[in-house]
């Protein structure tokens, strides 16, 4: 066997996931709703390259693990959100996405219900929004301070399954690595997911109102959707569970669950 491992340079194999929830802001109606945001878990480095920085959970993988593997025990180790299912996103290889050597990175996202049970200090919860013109897009972070956080990146081809990564430009970062470029396909990607409604479910309890998964949709897609059209468009797939609401300081709502589906036809979050 003539092959020899050794006289061929190896990089190193690292996980980052990109998890979204959906929380209630800060402010409120005169009704005392608060309106939901869309919100994705960072973590603030501890050591450099960009010490102080954001950047998503993540990191190196083991010799004995596989990427998943490491992508669960990373998410765990630094934030404490234990197994969601993860989705892959895409694979970065670009040479000097990271300054300490060749590392690819194999970019995972998820979404899972609100959860305040952040064990790391150094663990967040940001609202996230995401603007487009002329093919860049403007992502903008704030945490709950109301300090934000924007960077802009340019994909030039945002719709590959597997994104390598389009040859991002990014003119402006306040992220860690090329981690504004990840968050913004991993947004994208949930977006596109929508024209069906499975991901938006992991976003929600069991029974919710039309109405909570209408502000999903809006919190997600980043606009106003028209209650009629919506709820035309979700009908297939979700069925009344006979209850109401409670303590509602408005007229009550139905409460909904979604409807149960074959492997077929669900989506992979």
């Amino acid at each position: 066997m003539d092959y020899d491992i050794t006289k061929y340079d190896r990089p190193s194999v690292a996980a980052d996931i990109v998890v979204f929830t959906v929380r209630k802001s800060n402010s409120e109606s005169y009704r005392h709703l608060s309106k939901p945001v869309l919100s994705v878990l960072l973590v603030r480095r501890t050591e450099e390259p960009f010490e102080n920085m954001l950047a998503l959970p993540g990191g190196f993988c083991c010799r004995e693990e596989t990427i998943e593997e490491t992508a669960f025990r990373k998410l765990k180790e630094k934030t404490g959100v234990e197994c969601p299912p993860l989705s892959l996103l895409c694979n970065l290889s670009r040479l000097g996405r990271d300054p300490r050597g060749w590392i690819i990175s194999c970019c995972y996202w998820t979404v899972i219900e609100y959860t305040k049970a952040i064990k790391d200090k150094n663990a967040e919860w940001y609202e996230v929004s995401l603007k487009e013109s002329d093919g860049r897009h403007t992502l903008v972070l704030t945490d709950n301070n109301g300090r934000e956080y924007i960077s802009e990146v340019r994909i030039n081809n945002p719709n590959e399954l597997y994104n390598q990564s389009a040859e991002a430009e990014i003119p402006k970062n306040s992220l860690a690595f090329d981690h504004v470029e990840i968050i913004v396909n991993a947004l994208l990607k949930l977006r596109n997911s929508l024209e069906k409604p499975y991901a938006a479910f992991r976003l929600l309890p069991e029974k919710f109102t039309l109405t909570e998964l209408q502000q999903v949709y809006e919190a997600i897609l980043g606009k106003k959707l028209i209650m009629a059209n919506f709820r035309r468009k979700i009908a297939p797939y979700v069925e009344e569970t006979g209850g109401i609401e409670g303590g509602a300081g408005h007229r009550p709502s139905k409460l909904f669950t979604k409807k149960a589906i074959s492997p077929d036809n669900s989506s992979s979050l």
